[in-house]
């Protein structure tokens, strides 16, 4: 199936709302279980000193929860739709986390060198960032500018299916109880993503080919490692 790409922000309040209402806490856990598991391997403890950026963070379900499991860590969620981080903004005032802000970018705008972003991450992660980019070397290229040497990285996207049936099928596999909105903009996000080859090719090409990607399931691939 040819990529489909959609729009890179999500602006509408009303694709925000089902957005935010929506149940996504095992894929936001995985991302969380996957930084602790490939801390453990290379042996890194975080300290107080770190700072971990989570690009595209959306209404902030996955910088709450990186904020709640190491409360001693600055997290900063970033993302391009002022709607997304009033969501997130909105949460932060009910919660205790005090290591925990948002800032209001654009991913592209960083890796077009046109924002300055003043402190480097320790770690950057994302979950289902890439396939909103229409050009996925602007969120390559931005990560390069984010991260400090030696950066670790966790990243997670959806994988395309082969065809518009496979599509489909996983839709309504997945999300058959969900409000019709949030199954559009499922399906629209499928038909955006990359297949595993091609995420190869492009952090080969991006200069990024330290960066693992692997598939986790049928819906989901991931990346990573340091550079």
């Amino acid at each position: 199936m040819k990529r489909t790409p959609e729009p890179e922000l999500m602006q509408s309040p009303s694709q925000v709302r089902a957005y935010a209402d929506a149940d996504f806490s095992r894929s936001d856990s995985m991302v969380i279980q996957s930084l602790e598991k490939y801390l453990k391997k290379v042996g890194k403890t975080l300290n107080k000193t770190d700072l971990i950026f989570d690009i595209a963070c959306g209404p902030g379900n996955i910088s709450e929860r990186i904020a709640k499991n190491w409360p001693f860590v600055n997290v900063v969620g970033i993302d391009g739709s002022k709607e997304m981080l009033n969501e997130a903004e909105n949460k932060l005032l009910k919660s205790l986390s005090k290591n925990l802000s948002y800032q209001l970018i654009e991913i592209n705008s960083i890796a077009k060198g046109e924002t300055h972003f003043p402190f480097k991450a320790d770690v950057l992660v994302s979950n289902s960032a890439l396939h909103h980019f229409h050009d996925p070397y602007g969120f390559w290229g931005a990560l390069k500018k984010l991260g400090k040497n030696k950066c670790i990285h966790i990243h997670r996207d959806l994988i395309r299916p082969p065809s518009i049936e496979k599509a489909f099928e996983i839709k309504e596999k997945h999300l058959s109880n969900s409000p019709e909105i949030l199954k559009k903009d499922f399906y629209a996000s499928l038909k955006a993503s990359f297949t595993v080859d091609e995420v190869t090719q492009q952090l080969i090409d991006a200069g990024l080919s330290q960066l693992k990607v692997f598939q986790v399931d049928e819906l989901y691939f991931e990346i990573i490692g340091c550079i």
